[in-house]
């Protein structure tokens, strides 16, 4: 009987392991200049909330980078003009990071836009690591 229960124990260790969120890292240069005013970088929806840190630095000037439910962001067009309000979390500024909550089941977007130069390359990188 003991090897039977640890047999179990293990079992359902290993299933609850896997039910969280999945590992995220993801890092990506986003491009924005006087054509491209808003760019993105999609994220899954994952099945339980989880805490995503965004850290972002840009190479010329200044930018501002939020983190939005893909709901909200319907086209590529409406990343330049979403409100800002609308966002689950934000920054401005050069090089910066923050956390978010992310609720389950919401896939996110997180999006660069408002930059002060004229052109610049945004590095993004997202993480869900405790």
């Amino acid at each position: 009987m003991p090897i039977r229960s640890s047999l179990f124990a293990v079992a359902l260790g290993l299933l609850l392991a896997g039910c969280g969120p999945a590992k995220l890292n993801e890092t990506k240069t986003l491009t924005l200049d006087k054509e491209t005013m808003a760019t993105s970088l999609s994220l899954a929806a994952q099945p339980k909330p989880q805490t995503i840190t965004v850290e972002f630095s840009s190479s010329e000037g200044e930018v501002t980078v939020g983190v939005f439910k893909k709901d909200d962001i319907k086209t590529d067009d409406d990343m330049a003009t979403v409100a800002l309000s609308k966002a689950l979390g934000q920054k401005k500024g050069k090089s910066e990071s923050f956390t978010v909550e992310v609720p389950e089941n919401t896939a996110t977007r997180v999006v660069a836009h408002g930059h002060t130069a004229a052109k610049t390359d945004v590095t993004v990188k997202v993480t869900n690591a405790k």
